[in-house]
């Protein structure tokens, strides 16, 4: 249990910091993307703070997988946006669903993983 937790946090955290950096530094060219798909990415980037804020809390996440510090909380803060991805690719992008599940149940391992860490905030 504990190689498969380091091996999924640690493939987890270098995805998450792969795509907040190419996102920063502008290192992958824009996917062309068509219908509902291009109207919702023209929506997210019209918003201006939306994906700045996204890739920062990936790449915090993604380094705090990495260091092996603070994951409990990293885990959370990553849920909502790991939900999104799995959505996103779901409902307008099909062709993503595999890295979207990947990182989802991912996501959902690595709580179960660390669960004896949040039993205290689920104790009335």
């Amino acid at each position: 249990m504990k190689t498969a937790t380091f091996f999924i946090r640690t493939i987890i955290g270098i995805l998450l910091i792969l795509v907040s950096l190419a996102y920063f530094f502008n290192l992958m060219p824009d996917l062309s993307t068509s219908g509902d798909f291009k109207a919702f990415q023209l929506g997210l980037i019209s918003s201006i703070y939306l994906m700045p804020m996204v890739k920062t809390i990936e790449l915090l996440c993604g380094i705090s997988y990495l260091t092996g510090k603070y994951v409990t909380l990293s885990n959370i803060i990553v849920l909502p946006v790991s939900t999104n991805i799995l959505f996103i690719n779901f409902f307008l992008n099909p062709n993503g669903m595999p890295l979207a599940f990947f990182v989802f149940f991912g996501n959902l391992f690595l709580i179960y993983s660390y669960w004896k860490n949040y039993k205290p905030l689920l104790t009335a």
